[in-house]
């Protein structure tokens, strides 16, 4: 009789996964953090709100709204107040939505619609650097300005009161206050922040105008300066991809605007100055043929590391023509991350798989993020070799200056009528000698370069210098002795004597002084 084995399955005795039935709560300590520790440099509150004001601005050039007269994003500082105001001509927020969406928070309107924010929590950026952060607004045919205004104080007391035991909901009911204004004095289209009290940090950074603008001169969507050469090939190659959109940003005070820091000339040290000779545009693929970023290089003569107090140097990535990170975002790109600061260009990533993280100074890690790095890796490889090409050029340019000057100096003690006739084939065959190996050192240079063209007519000079000294060297005392055995032996002597001595003149001093002594020893 076969037994008969019963199976029971176990699945139905583990507990399902289903939905949490307990309301979610959202602290107080959220806004905290988007408001003190989300940012790690003070400045990324202007990169914030200019961002905000550029995609407000290319809102209203889409819908084909009139543009005033004027900047189309406007700085200005009240230092003995100590207030900062941002105010854009952009498409505005219409008063029915004005409040819900400035007390919204991380909820944005923008995301998917390849716009430069799209988080939502940069507009309170500044909360956390003043006592008092205002918002105005007046949209396309309203005749009153809506304001909504958080009070940094009332914020602080109640995320630090232990008895407040509210959520975020109800601190921002506590901190924000809303109110309409008549609309005269105000533009007809406009959006302002207005941070009042601001916190005087080191060097009063937040209303320091020279570092704002330098600052922004790096970050923001600034179009280039008139003076620099390449601006109008590089808007080109990037209008091709729909990159590199501008808006202007004006200080009040100030008749130059807000440019992109890109200049011909700059220092490398107090000797040393530089130029951007040729801009090498860049495009970037993914494995579908699909432009994933497009930019410039700038390649100048790598004579050294750019100071980075100048706001210039690094191969920077831009998204909406808005500065990702810093300088030294792509460092660890380069074969020695040190060259990162010998560098200079902006990379435009276009495709919106690559994301911004929220602090904007990195991208989010994905595999289309990696394969850029990996595309930008072989760039950053060729930089490097050209560093070391440069430096390389220019050590043999130093070896060649070394060996014209030498060959100059022999040939200088060669013409000299003091010169004892006897010494004139030894110091003419060391002249001959050393231009040998000028010539030689001169051939190591690249052949178009301005360096070798220079020194190739410098050492033709010199043979003709030669042939005119040669042709008297028949007329030259012969140094005598038996079979011209001895002549011989002392011209290597004196040869030596020429050549182990620190200058062509101290080495004829001695010479001289060596021929003398043998002609007076002859002479008894």
């Amino acid at each position: 009789m076969s037994e008969v084995i019963a199976q029971v399955s176990l699945a139905g005795l583990v507990a399902r996964p289903k939905p949490i039935e307990e309301s979610v709560y959202v602290g107080k300590d959220v806004l905290d953090l988007l408001t003190g520790s989300m940012y790690l440099d003070p400045l990324n509150i202007y990169r914030e709100y200019v961002q905000n004001a550029a995609d407000s601005i290319d809102e209203a050039r889409d819908s084909g709204l009139p543009f005033p007269a004027g900047p189309q994003i406007a700085l200005e500082f009240n230092h003995q107040e100590r207030s900062v105001r941002i105010r854009d001509c952009g498409v505005a927020i219409p008063s029915a939505d004005f409040v819900r969406r400035l007390t919204t928070i991380g909820a944005s309107g923008k995301r998917g619609k390849k716009q430069r924010g799209f988080r939502g929590v940069g507009r309170l950026s500044g909360l956390g650097y003043c006592q008092e952060l205002i918002f105005r607004s007046r949209a396309e045919g309203e005749t009153k300005v809506s304001e909504l205004r958080w009070d940094g104080r009332v914020l602080r007391d109640k995320m630090r009161d232990p008895a407040f035991v509210g959520g975020l909901a109800d601190i921002v009911a506590a901190a924000a206050t809303q109110t309409r204004l008549p609309g005269e004095g105000f533009p007809e289209r406009f959006f302002e922040v207005e941070l009042r009290k601001v916190q005087r940090l080191r060097n009063d950074l937040l209303l320091n105008e020279t570092a704002v603008k330098e600052y922004l001169s790096q970050v923001a969507p600034v179009p280039f300066a008139p003076t620099f050469s390449h601006g109008d090939a590089i808007d080109v190659h990037l209008a091709r991809a729909g990159a590199g959109r501008t808006v202007d940003i004006q200080f009040a005070g100030d008749p130059v605007p807000v440019l992109h820091r890109a200049v011909d000339e700059f220092p490398i040290s107090e000797k040393i100055t530089d130029r951007i000779s040729v801009i090498e545009p860049v495009e970037y693929f993914d494995s579908d043929g699909d432009l994933v970023a497009i930019g410039w290089l700038g390649h100048h003569s790598y004579s050294g590391a750019i100071s980075r107090k100048l706001g210039l140097g690094g191969v920077r990535l831009r998204c909406g023509n808005i500065q990702i990170g810093d300088e030294r975002i792509l460092s660890q790109l380069f074969p020695e991350s040190r060259f990162s600061a010998w560098a200079i260009g902006d990379i435009h990533v276009l495709s919106p798989k690559i994301i911004p993280n929220g602090r904007r100074d990195e991208f989010e890690p994905s595999v289309y993020y990696a394969h850029l790095q990996n595309e930008l890796t072989l760039v950053m490889k060729g930089i490097a070799q050209r560093i070391r090409s440069q430096s390389q050029q220019r050590n043999r340019t130093k070896r060649v200056r070394v060996e014209v000057s030498a060959v100059d100096d022999w040939i200088a003690v060669a013409k000299d009528k003091k010169l004892h006739g006897a010494l004139l084939p030894v110091v003419t065959a060391v002249a001959t000698e050393r231009l040998q190996l000028a010539v030689k050192e001169v051939s190591k240079l690249d052949g178009d370069s301005e360096d070798r063209t220079l020194a190739n007519a410098r050492l033709a000079s010199f043979e003709k210098s030669l042939a005119k000294i040669g042709a008297k060297l028949s007329d030259a005392p012969a140094l005598t002795g038996k079979k011209g055995k001895v002549t011989l032996q002392i011209q290597a002597a004196l040869k030596t004597i020429l050549t182990s001595s620190h200058s062509p003149k101290k080495g004829v001093d001695l010479a001289s002084k060596v021929l003398m002594a043998m002609e007076a020893a002859r002479g008894t």
